[in-house]
């Protein structure tokens, strides 16, 4: 399914115009050498290559066809290089004035329905003026910029490259170029985090974010978590590890792409509705511990992401405890080959472990659950390992646990070592200076959701998320009529209340929604054609719960 991220042309778009079709393209670069690249890093660095970047140099509006129709300009061009599974396009100069807007999707005919990327406004505006897509299906994205006649401000975009993807795209079924095989997601053991292991892990679940890293020229999947700090101050932290990020240029940050609520919505689903980008971060401090290919340190890696982030996209920043005491029990939450979120649990307590460094890192075994047997692979680096008391207690370097051998071990970078420990960097450089600002001096913090930012005094809202997380499991709630043509009454618990209800189609495209859902009990699906749609519902803490419904 479509996450709700990408959309339908003929939602977003104008409708279609007699407009020349201008193209640029680059030409198919040697795809063995990339498959190469992978191979390398997984066995010398730890690392998951999943492309490319290959540069370019266009002036969008020097090369772009234009015309006015019905008081709005729009430009129109096409970015080709022949073969490709996906793209992506790199800005290095973008600025959009206030009511331009640029959609990047694939060309009409080129898949049996359209596939958009978000659409990009002035929101996205930094100083900076970088900026990069998602993954756009096949080798030929088509760019339309359009804003009305008379627009303050002059638009800017320079495409500086082009991302070239050879794999873990994840894309539907009708969009995927690859021809893997059926390798559809990660290995077959993992355990999606809304199975009943992640049942008591829901805000923790909400901190986690799969990363794409692009670095040197290569673009990579790494995961990583927000993060409280001793200023409650609501600040935008995202922890990972060093390794994942050891190469970049200060120009490679702001386009470091953050995805959040990337997850199935239910245990062992197709349906990925609700997932959300930030990109751009800004580098705050490192372990700087890679000597070569080898980690001589923890590994961790401070980030904060630029632009904010939305309430209603449940952003949680997670507790944590750089005290060194070993977690009795631990949870693993991650994006394994860049797939939606898993989670891996183990009973048994972490042993300190000198893999890497003396006393650097947290050994963990993971253990066999309800579901299945989940471990961890590339992409899940960085990702944060929870203790007992649902704190952060490390962030994960590498290992050697795989579905075909599920009790081998997994390493994670102490946080206590993390914040004061013997990393080559200088004591302003260490994790207490970020995480303890304050100078409180305290080593265990809990978590928070960010809320409308105005405070993050750790509270204990997840209580109140399992809780409402637990109603909107079925059968507590249920739609009827279903099949439904007409309005549809919504049967819910009584203590529960809604923020919002949203109606996506088969693909995944959002086609209604009610933004303030207070007090509804009922909603429309007069007018949609028939078919299989699916709702989702969701409570005042960001629990939700999506049920099919078939419209007659």
């Amino acid at each position: 399914m479509l996450p709700m991220r990408f959309l339908v042309t003929c939602l977003t778009l104008l409708p279609v115009l007699a407009l020349a079709q201008s193209q640029v393209e680059l030409p198919t670069p040697d795809v063995q050498s990339f498959w190469n690249r992978a191979s390398w890093h997984e066995e010398h660095t730890g690392k998951t290559y999943i492309g490319e970047v290959l540069e370019a140099d266009w002036d969008f509006f020097e090369v772009a066809d234009h015309a006015v129709v019905n008081g709005e300009e729009i430009w129109r061009l096409r970015v080709g290089v022949e073969g490709a599974p996906a793209l992506a396009i790199y800005f290095e100069d973008m600025h959009l004035p206030v009511g331009g807007q640029l959609v990047c999707q694939t060309p009409s005919g080129a898949f049996p329905t359209a596939y958009a990327d978000t659409p990009i406004d002035a929101s996205e505006n930094n100083p900076h003026g970088r900026y990069v897509t998602g993954e756009i299906p096949g080798d030929v994205v088509e760019m339309t910029y359009t804003h009305p006649v008379g627009t303050i401000g002059t638009p800017s975009l320079r495409i500086n490259g082009v991302g070239y993807f050879i794999r873990y795209l994840w894309l539907p079924e009708a969009f995927d170029l690859i021809g893997d095989g059926g390798d559809r997601g990660s290995d077959f053991c993992q355990v999606d985090v809304n199975c009943p292991e992640g049942d008591d892990w829901k805000c923790q679940r909400d901190a986690v974010a799969r990363l794409r890293v692009s670095m040197g020229g290569s673009i990579f999947y790494c995961s990583g978590a927000m993060v409280n700090n001793t200023a409650r101050d609501c600040r935008q932290l995202l922890l990972s590890s060093f390794h994942c990020a050891d190469d970049m240029a200060d120009t490679d940050w702001a386009y470091l792409k953050v995805r959040y609520n990337y997850e199935y919505t239910e245990c062992g689903g197709t349906i990925s509705l609700n997932s959300h980008d930030r990109t751009g971060v800004f580098f705050l401090t490192g372990s700087d511990d890679m000597t070569g290919s080898n980690i001589t340190g923890s590994d961790f890696l401070l980030m904060e992401v630029e632009d904010p982030i939305f309430e209603s996209w449940t952003p949680y920043l997670a507790g944590w405890d750089a005290t060194g005491v070993p977690a009795t029990e631990a949870v693993g939450i991650h994006h394994p080959s860049g797939d939606r979120k898993k989670i891996s649990t183990s009973f048994d307590p972490l042993a300190s472990s000198s893999a890497y460094a003396a006393g650097a890192h947290w050994r963990v075994t993971w253990d066999e659950t309800e579901t299945s047997h989940g471990v961890t692979e590339g992409g899940s680096s960085g990702s944060p390992i929870f203790d007992q008391n649902q704190r952060i207690v490390g962030t994960l370097t590498g290992g050697a646990s795989f579905c075909t051998s599920p009790n081998s071990p997994d390493y994670y970078g102490k946080m206590s070592y993390h914040w004061d420990g013997p990393n080559p960097i200088t004591t302003a450089e260490k994790l207490q200076a970020f995480l303890d600002p304050a100078g409180t001096g305290e080593e265990i913090l809990d978590g928070t959701y960010i809320g409308d930012g105005s405070s993050c005094e750790p509270e204990d809202f997840c209580t109140a998320l399992n809780v409402e997380s637990t109603l909107l499991t079925r059968p507590s709630w249920a739609m009827y009529p279903n099949p439904a043509s007409g309005e549809v009454q919504l049967a819910l618990p009584t203590t529960l209340a809604l923020v919002d209800v949203r109606v996506y189609d088969a693909q995944g495209r959002m086609v209604r929604s009610l933004a303030d859902a207070t007090g509804v009990s009922t909603f429309s699906v007069a007018g949609l054609p028939s078919g299989l749609y699916y709702v989702t519902v969701r409570s005042p803490s960001g629990a939700s719960g999506t049920q099919a419904l078939r419209v007659e």
